[in-house]
């Protein structure tokens, strides 16, 4: 039986040289499948060879040193050339194996390498945290970020939060006061700071901390008030020339009372010359007489009404100015919005009763409750020839109407009816 210290010295030297390449792949190969967790089988076995190629290499290299020196081959362990084969082929054959299985494994088991690589790719900051608030596992992202609040690496859970509740104008970093849990770094970005407690399958509970990339959403709030505020000046815009035409309706239905008024006075007037000229009264004369005492009865009436009585008490003025009497049921609304719109309706159901319907009264019932106000108008004029389909001054106010959130409705036949019901505004219904 040959034993390894009575073999040739060229094939002592090419033996320790593959015990030492074995030696060094196994280790290598232990280190690979330490981070395969289900290989257990692959983990168990290279621990156990690693050990027995060091043992082997280390006797055979303590033997052969002996040889060299005493040229004696008394050793320790006289082992056969046979069994040593077998055990580096059998080394051999397990890293074959090994070799094989990692290549067909490639790609479909992660790594903590890949883990990290893959976590490090992503856009948004995240980390995670053990119990005790050390770093468990944190993306170059979150580094970044880090480095931006507080000027140094990130350790713990709690140096993030202290850097958080730190970050000022001074810093270069502002937490938005509007927006939940978002801070503005100094290259424009937004991020949105979120974080939750999550359990992994070893039962240990880790703290998720993720800073989420919202500059997108940022600008477009941004533009989004800056439009809002550009609407807001627009609306009240549109409010003080609504005001302005309501003025200049109310100016428009006084001249022409007044220019019917001055025509009547100028018909009485010319009747009563024909009257003195040829001593009788014909009935053309008498109806110029009587339009003649009615406009002189509505300049005694506008006289006696003050001036300054607010603008309910002008709408009354004007209406008898005209020769309408207007009969009031109910309080006008508390909300000025509401007023101003019941009043607007008043003008316009006035304006339109005299010019089509010849009326000479005005009947207005206004009810109030918790929640709405409404408006009911008719007159004792003639009803409307066909229905009639809101145009000119009943489109403007059902414009207005629309933007309080009410509803307008007209009846035609029997008689002509406007109703108008408006919500109340929430500060005034509690």
């Amino acid at each position: 039986m040959t034993t390894f210290y009575q073999a040739s010295s060229a094939e002592q030297s090419l033996f320790m040289v593959c015990l030492f390449f074995l030696l060094i792949v196994t280790l290598f190969y232990s280190i690979a499948f330490y981070e395969r967790t289900q290989i257990k089988w692959s983990i168990y076995l290279n621990t156990a060879a690693f050990p027995l190629v060091f043992a082997l290499l280390s006797v055979i290299g303590e033997g052969y040193r002996k040889i060299e020196v005493s040229r004696q081959y008394e050793v320790l362990i006289p082992l056969p050339m046979w069994l040593m084969r077998c055990i580096a082929g059998a080394i051999i054959l397990l890293l074959i194996f090994e070799t094989v299985v990692l290549f067909r494994e490639r790609g479909k088991n992660l790594s903590r390498s890949s883990v990290k690589q893959a976590i490090d790719t992503l856009p948004s900051a995240i980390c995670y945290f053990t119990p005790s608030g050390t770093v468990k596992l944190c993306n170059l992202q979150m580094h970044r970020l880090f480095r931006s609040l507080a000027q140094s690496d990130m350790q713990s859970f709690g140096e993030l939060q202290k850097a958080l509740d730190d970050c000022d104008e001074k810093s270069g970093i502002i937490r938005l006061p509007d927006v939940r849990q978002t801070y503005l770094f100094p290259n424009g970005k937004a991020w949105r700071y979120s974080q939750k407690e999550i359990t992994a399958s070893d039962g240990i509970v880790y703290t998720e901390v993720i800073f989420s990339d919202v500059t997108e959403l940022y600008e477009k709030n941004l533009k989004i008030k800056e439009q809002t505020a550009q609407l807001k000046k627009i609306s009240r815009d549109l409010k003080i020339l609504s005001e302005n035409v309501l003025a200049m309706t109310k100016e428009k239905e006084l001249l022409a009372a007044k220019t019917r008024l001055h025509d009547r006075m100028s018909a009485g007037i010319i009747a009563m010359r024909q009257i003195l000229q040829q001593e009788k009264m014909t009935e053309e004369t008498a109806d110029a007489v009587s339009l003649f005492q009615k406009a002189v009865s509505t300049i005694k009436n506008d006289n006696e009404y003050p001036l300054e009585r607010g603008e309910l008490a002008e709408f009354m003025r004007d209406a008898d100015t005209i020769g309408v009497k207007a009969e009031l049921n109910g309080e006008m609304p508390q909300q000025q919005e509401l007023y101003r719109v019941f009043l607007l309706a008043m003008r316009e159901c006035l304006t339109n009763s005299v010019r089509h319907a010849d009326a000479t009264s005005l009947t207005i019932d206004i009810q109030n409750d918790d929640c709405s106000a409404s408006i009911r108008i008719t007159n004792n004029g003639k009803p409307p020839e066909s229905k009639v389909i809101p145009k000119g001054g009943l489109l403007n106010l059902y414009s207005h109407i629309t933007n309080l959130g009410g509803s307008m409705e007209i009846q035609s036949n029997p008689v002509f009816v406007l109703t108008v019901t408006v919500p109340k505004a929430k500060e005034e219904t509690k």
